[in-house]
């Protein structure tokens, strides 16, 4: 495996390469991928997470997330399909040269690589699951406004939230809602 080559270093042109640090695995990594999406067509529920490959070698976008049981490695966002986990899309993470779609630039990172990932499925009636790493209102509302939706956990410390959802005390089996246009928040003690 040590002289396993996926790429010509001689044809490498840096400035026509989409992402000059994956160069290396691109044309494998960018046919899997076009494999996979074109294979497959996946049910109504989509659920967008992170993963974290392990890598032990030198790399400068390898991601420490310590709460993961590989705690350094090759960060990827990932589309796959709810009920039977099939990965329909991937996207490896590289700080600042990670490739995401062009319309979604002036966005933070999550909502970026979620729209990058969901692009081809807004507007055919599917839903998306996120968990609070990637949900916020604002991905909310893009996504309901391209007809697409979306349910999932929310960090109570995201902007544009409602100004009371924080300060609202609630008694064990209490609910309390919030809604604005077509998205709803709701919080609940167990």
């Amino acid at each position: 495996m040590k002289f396993l080559h996926f790429s010509d270093n001689s044809t490498f042109d840096e400035n026509s390469h989409p992402n000059p640090k994956l160069r290396k695995i691109w044309p494998v990594f960018y046919d899997l991928m076009k494999k996979f999406s074109s294979v497959y067509t996946p049910e109504r529920d989509l659920s967008i997470d992170e993963s974290l490959m392990l890598f032990k070698g030198r790399l400068s976008w390898v991601q420490y997330i310590p709460l993961k049981r590989a705690r350094f490695g090759v960060k990827l966002f990932v589309l796959a399909e709810a009920e039977s986990g099939y990965i329909h899309n991937t996207i490896i993470y590289t700080g600042k040269s990670t490739i995401f779609d062009k319309n979604y630039e002036n966005y933070g990172v999550t909502t970026k690589s979620v729209m990058t990932l969901i692009e081809p499925f807004l507007g055919k009636g599917y839903c998306v699951i996120a968990d609070n790493y990637y949900l916020s209102p604002e991905l909310a509302g893009i996504l309901i406004r391209n007809n697409t939706d979306v349910y999932g956990t929310l960090r109570p410390n995201r902007r544009d939230l409602p100004e009371n959802f924080n300060k609202i005390t609630l008694k064990k089996g209490e609910i309390a809602a919030f809604q604005r246009g077509k998205i709803i928040v709701m919080r609940w003690r167990d």
